[in-house]
C-alpha cells in the first residue's frame, strides 16, 4: 500500500546502500520503480541531492540502521544547507526485539539525523507508516525545502493495510506580504546606490531571468552570496562585481561605498555572511535580507517571507535607481566612473519607473 502512495508522488527512484533492516522493504520491490546503488552512503545522498535538484523534486533515500545513517550525515549537512528536498528511510530492529537493545537497532532513531532534518520521526504503528510518507513528502517540499528522516520498523513493511486514500495537494510557493514588500519598495526606490546580493534561493526557486531585469532596472551592482553552492545572476554581465566574500572585513569592504545593501535567497553562515557582527555598522546604510521562511525583523536586519521568486515581484513596483553624482566625469565608449564603478554608459539618463 505504501508503494501505491509513492507511486502517486512520483517517488518512484530510489537512491540507497541497503542492510538486513531494509529487506522487507525491498522484498517486494515493484518492476516499475528503480533502486540506484551506491557502495556509501555518503554517496547516496550526493547522487539523491543532484537527483532532487535537477527534477525539482524530492528524491527518496533508503539507508540502513544507524551505521548508514552515520555515514550519510557529512553529505547530509550540505543538502540541508542546501536546502534539498530528500525523503531519508533507514530500517528499524521488530518493534518486538527494541526492548533487548539489538546490535542493529537504531538507538534514539529520531535524534540522531539531527539537526541536519526539518523534520524526524518514527511510525508509533504500521498502519502509520503511509501517513508518515505522505507528511515526509509535504515537509520536505514546503519553503523552506530541506531533508526529512522516517525510521521504519522492519515488520511494518509486512503489515495488511487498507487502501490509502489521503493523498494531500502540495505547494512549493509562499507569498509575501503586501504591504511589507512595498515598504522595501519604497526603500529601494529611495535609495541612490543599491547593491543586490544575490544567493542560490534565487536560481533554486526560479529566478534567474527575473534578478537580471531587477538588475538592469536598477543599475544596481551585483554580487555573490558567501558560500555560494549554486550561480544565480550571470558572471559575464557588466553588472556583476564577482563574490562576495568571506570574511566580514572583505565583505565590509567590497560593500563600501553602497547606501542599500538587499540580500536576496541569502542563506546567511555566522560572521561569514551579509549582516555578520561588526559588518552592518561599517556599511554606509543598511542591509535586509530575505529568504524563505521567515518573517520580521531579524538579528541581521528586516526580512520577508516568500522566497526569492515571490519577492522578486520588486521589480514591478521599485523606480530605477538614481543616477551616480560622479556621472558628469564620466565618459563614454565603456569608460568606468570612478565613484561607483559603474559603465559609463549607464549614467547618460535617470529613468523612473512605476
Amino acid at each position: 500500500m505504501t508503494y501505491d502512495l509513492l507511486r502517486t508522488l512520483k517517488l518512484t527512484t530510489v537512491f540507497g546502500n541497503p542492510g538486513s533492516t531494509e529487506q522487507t522493504f525491498l522484498q517486494d520491490f515493484p518492476e516499475d520503480f528503480t533502486y540506484v546503488l551506491a557502495l556509501q552512503e555518503a554517496s547516496v545522498i550526493a547522487m539523491a541531492d543532484a537527483f532532487a535538484q535537477v527534477t525539482r523534486r524530492p528524491a527518496l533515500v533508503n539507508l540502513h540502521s544507524s551505521a548508514g545513517v552515520g555515514n550519510a550525515v557529512g553529505n547530509l549537512v550540505a543538502a540541508y544547507h542546501g536546502n534539498t528536498p530528500l525523503i531519508i528511510t533507514s530500517g528499524q530492529q521488530h518493534r518486538e526485539l527494541l526492548i533487548g537493545e539489538p546490535y542493529l537497532g537504531n538507538r534514539e532513531a529520531t535524534t540522531l539525523p539531527k539537526p541536519w532534518v526539518k523534520w524526524s520521526y518514527e511510525p508509533a504503528r504500521a498502519e502509520d507508516v503511509p501517513e508518515a510518507f505522505m507528511r515526509a513528502y509535504a515537509e520536505a517540499l514546503q519553503p523552506p525545502a530541506g531533508p526529512v528522516y522516517l525510521s521504519i520498523p522492519m515488520d511494518d513493511w509486512k503489515r495488511p493495510l487498507s487502501g490509502f486514500t489521503r493523498v494531500r495537494a502540495v505547494s512549493d510557493r509562499v507569498a509575501p506580504d503586501t504591504e511589507r514588500l512595498r515598504g522595501f519598495a519604497d526603500r529601494i526606490s529611495a535609495s541612490r546606490r543599491p547593491a543586490l546580493v544575490f544567493g542560490p534561493e534565487v536560481d533554486r526557486s526560479g529566478g534567474w531571468d527575473a534578478a537580471v531585469a531587477l538588475a538592469e532596472k536598477l543599475r544596481a551592482s551585483v554580487y555573490g552570496a558567501p558560500l555560494l553552492d549554486r550561480a544565480s545572476f550571470p558572471e559575464n554581465h557588466a553588472l556583476f562585481r564577482g563574490p562576495l566574500g568571506m570574511s566580514v572585513k572583505t565583505i565590509s569592504d567590497r560593500l563600501a561605498g553602497h547606501d542599500l545593501v538587499v540580500a536576496r535567497g541569502v542563506v546567511p553562515h555566522g560572521r561569514d555572511a551579509v549582516g555578520g557582527r561588526g559588518c552592518a555598522q561599517r556599511l554606509l546604510g543598511t542591509v535586509f535580507s530575505v529568504r524563505t521562511g521567515t518573517l520580521g525583523w531579524g538579528r541581521r536586519g528586516p526580512h520577508s517571507s516568500g522566497g526569492a521568486m515571490s519577492w522578486i515581484r520588486l521589480d514591478n513596483t521599485v523606480n530605477a535607481a538614481r543616477e551616480c553624482p560622479g556621472r558628469q566625469a564620466v565618459m563614454r565608449g565603456g569608460s568606468v566612473c570612478a565613484s561607483c564603478r559603474e559603465p559609463g554608459g549607464r549614467h547618460t539618463r535617470k529613468a523612473s519607473v512605476g
